[in-house]
């Protein structure tokens, strides 16, 4: 079939029920496998429990898995040269006490950062 002519969208057309679509299907009649839950397993299910209890089994697993332990706040002094205020954190990669701290820091890295650009470029120039 083609769609468009002189086109490249050209392509055969889509047949419903054909052997490729079809869902996996789990044996009828099932129930939950967990004591005391008599919730009958829709076909398309292919865990052994239900819903609810599939969820329960994943929170608890999840709970019982080894979580690393939360870290102890620290105190820490800011990075930024000019602050040197005292700041308490527990995330390992905090350096500055604020954004502001942390942006001028930034800017600072930035504009020498620049200045050295600017000097080796001057610096080739003389000597080239």
């Amino acid at each position: 079939m083609e769609l468009h002519s002189g086109s490249a969208l050209k392509g055969k057309k889509v047949v419903s029920g054909s052997r490729g679509s079809r869902a996996r299907t789990y044996k009828s009649g099932r129930t939950c496998a967990h004591e005391g839950c008599t919730t009958k397993l829709s076909v398309y299910n292919p865990s052994p429990t239900c819903a609810l209890h599939t969820a329960a089994a994943r929170s608890a697993a999840k709970r019982s898995s080894d979580a690393p332990a939360r870290r102890q706040p620290e105190t820490r002094t800011c990075a930024f040269e000019s602050c040197d205020r005292q700041f308490v954190t527990s995330n390992p990669a905090r350096k500055y006490c604020s954004d502001a701290c942390r942006m001028r820091a930034f800017q600072r890295r930035s504009a020498e950062a620049r200045r050295d650009a600017h000097r080796d470029v001057q610096h080739r120039q003389r000597v080239g």
